[in-house]
């Protein structure tokens, strides 16, 4: 039930619960109810003393707003918008992909190989060792159009590495998987921002080492004979890195899992390779 009603209704039409208070409120309040009007025209009812009135206020004039002088300045101009990249397309994108011989080797397209043998890194480092070896097989089982000999042989080059004593710190404790990366940095060409996702990454107070798993087959024998655009690759992240935590150590490493092998990426070789982005840019 509500309380409003036309203002031009009569107060014994009125429905709702408003007429019962007004009428409770009158025979409560009795003779100290009054009816006022204001200097406006406006009546209303007032119960008990008028309230006490004031002098009106003098007015005086308000004093001129100064004008700050950064008001009076010209704005400066904005740096140039950021060009923000992926580290993993950035050289491809400068000078364009260039076709592998091993696209498709042994039936299987090398990057459907790759993203299962990525997956397979994300899921099985956090189970127990004993385990890992069924439940790769359980994620493999549910890739029905491979066969099985392909299901075992990525499952076994997952688990290569994963059992291999050399690479316990890249899967221990505090490492990162699929971590985010994502800025700029002094050593990236001017206006450059990256922004990606590393495949594993640990960070200790003195050092920060980040890590990108490779599944060509055959693995380079040298870090020199690895594709450029994975030494870009990880030279973009390494120089973000370093921005992010100054004054640690950032060492770089690429994971062949045809082996397989760690192969780190030489300091000099991070430090060449981000002069020559910049003399390009």
């Amino acid at each position: 039930m509500g309380g409003r009603i036309s203002a031009t209704a009569k107060p014994d039409k009125a429905k709702g619960w408003l007429p019962w208070l007004t009428d409770a409120f009158d025979n409560r309040l009795g003779v100290d109810l009054r009816e006022i009007e204001d200097a406006q025209g406006f009546t209303f009812r007032r119960f008990g003393e008028d309230p006490p009135q004031g002098e009106p206020g003098a007015v005086t004039a308000a004093e001129p707003a100064v004008t700050p002088d950064w008001a009076l300045r010209k704005a400066p101009g904005e740096a140039a918008e950021l060009e923000y990249a992926s580290p993993s397309t950035y050289a491809d994108a400068r000078r364009g992909p260039t076709p592998s011989p091993l696209a498709a080797a042994g039936g299987v397209g090398r990057f459907r190989r790759g993203d299962l043998i990525h997956k397979l890194f994300q899921i099985l480092p956090d189970l127990p060792a004993a385990h890992r070896s069924d439940a790769a097989d359980r994620l493999m089982a549910k890739e029905r159009d491979l066969t099985p000999e392909q299901r075992r042989e990525m499952a076994l080059a997952a688990l290569n590495v994963l059992n291999d004593p050399r690479f316990a710190e890249v899967f221990g404790e505090g490492s990162r998987a699929e971590a985010a990366v994502a800025g700029t940095a002094p050593e990236l060409p001017r206006g450059l921002a990256i922004s990606g996702r590393v495949d594993r990454m640990i960070v200790r107070p003195d050092r920060v080492l980040v890590i990108d798993f490779k599944t060509n087959r055959p693995a380079p024998d040298r870090i020199d004979n690895a594709d450029p655009a994975y030494i870009t690759q990880m030279s973009l992240y390494a120089a973000v890195l370093r921005a992010i935590f100054p004054g640690r150590r950032v060492e770089a490493a690429l994971v062949w899992t045809d082996g397989p092998k760690l192969m780190p990426v030489p300091e000099n070789l991070i430090t060449q390779t981000l002069a020559a982005l910049r003399r390009a840019s």
